[in-house]
């Protein structure tokens, strides 16, 4: 099994009782360093019942323990698999969740003083003006400290229960997830035209493939499928895709890669699947040779539409590339090599692509620009659980 880098969890679990917690989580940490979970899909949903358990066995007083429970289970999961983003993207959503609660109940908190001090004589408010000024955008947010302070003002025991609202948030996402398909294929109606020609160069993307379907199904569009070989990783997906295009009665082409530039003059528009999308718009490709065909979409002024369900956006900022992006055995380049002259060959699985290639992102609450990901990032998640590795101020004021 594997070993935790941070021992507070596992020793808090232990001290709980709650061994077989640890063992549930070890077991997951697991599959995930084998990749025996593979996709963001099933990912998210794996990582959602894993909260579920860990949420239902927990043992806390306050809930700022639990979110530093959260937090300490949500490094584990990004250092077992640092290129799976779906596992912080979800533990931060649940921890938005919590967040948006506790700043609720401190604002009935806040409500409830200010009541009292009015009946005393005293008329100074304590809320702050919801509107601040543009010059105080710089500014460090003092609404964690507030919140601490009125939290901490009132006894351990607080009137919500937030075991209750995690376990909902929870069941939540997971409704959000298992139906994301259902907003994405709704766009694809108006998306596409007749007699169009379309090229994706990510076949193993099944909310692509849904995506076409539906605009076959629903639309009665007629169009034609340009689909990339995606060699040495993603040729098996690629036929696969084109099968699975074909009995729908939508035609379909394998073309190989070294084709793209020639054929892109008549290529409508380019629809690629993602595996993760950073704050800046950038998004990480479940294929290595995305990057070039949007690069050479953009040469020919070509629109290029990237499908991402909502929990595949990151708050985080992709400083250091090489690191988000996946390397494969070289076997598959060369399956064959001369033991007198060594050769190193690379071999990417997944690709950056940057946020000036692409055009329009498709999600399942609508479709956006690159430049304003940012803005739906920081409607889902708070800036305070960006690293899960630093402490946050409410946990610090807290434990002072």
């Amino acid at each position: 099994m594997s070993q935790f880098s941070n021992p507070s969890l596992r020793e808090l679990n232990n001290a709980n009782g709650n061994n077989e917690l640890n063992v549930i989580i070890d077991t997951f940490i697991a599959k995930l360093k084998r990749k025996q979970i593979v996709g963001s899909y099933a990912i998210a949903l794996e990582t959602l019942q894993l909260l579920k358990r860990f949420t239902s066995a927990a043992r806390w007083t306050h809930v700022t323990e639990l979110i530093t429970q959260l937090r300490a289970l949500g490094l584990q999961l990004e250092r077992a698999q640092p290129t799976a983003f779906t596992c912080g993207n979800i533990i931060r959503r649940l921890l938005g969740v919590l967040r948006d609660e506790m700043e609720e109940e401190a604002q009935e908190i806040a409500n409830e003083n200010g009541m009292n001090d009015n009946n005393n004589g005293n008329n100074s408010s304590t809320s702050e003006p919801l509107i601040s000024s543009m010059f105080n955008l710089l500014q460090k947010p003092e609404e964690v400290q507030t919140v601490t302070k009125l939290l901490s003002s009132r006894n351990k025991k607080t009137k919500t229960d937030f075991r209750q609202i995690a376990i909902q948030g929870i069941k939540d996402l997971i409704d959000e997830i298992t139906n994301i398909d259902d907003g994405i294929q709704q766009i694809a109606i108006d998306l596409i035209h007749d007699h169009e020609l379309l090229l994706t160069p990510t076949p193993e993307s099944k909310t692509v493939l849904k995506f076409l379907i539906r605009a076959r199904e629903r639309a009665h569009r007629t169009f034609t499928v340009l689909v990339t070989e995606g060699f040495p990783n993603n040729t098996d997906s690629a036929h696969e895709f084109a099968k699975k295009l074909a009995q729908h009665d939508i035609e379909t082409i394998i073309i190989p890669d070294s084709a793209v530039f020639a054929l892109m003059s008549r290529v409508g528009k380019v629809i690629i699947g993602t595996k993760a999308v950073f704050v800046n718009g950038g998004s990480i490709a479940s294929s290595s040779g995305v990057s070039t065909v949007c690069e050479c979409a953009r040469e020919f002024k070509t629109p290029v539409f990237a499908v991402a369900g909502l929990y595949k956006l990151s708050p985080l900022y992709p400083f250091n590339i090489e690191k988000s992006v996946e390397f494969g055995g070289s076997h598959e380049v060369l399956p064959r090599m001369d033991p007198d002259y060594r050769l190193d060959a690379v071999n990417k699985t997944t690709a950056y692509v940057p946020p000036e290639n692409i055009d329009i992102y498709i999600t399942n609450i609508g479709g956006f620009a690159p430049s304003f990901i940012y803005r739906i990032a920081w409607d889902n998640y708070k800036q305070v659980d960006v690293h899960l590795d630093n402490k946050s101020p409410l946990e610090k004021s807290v434990k002072a």
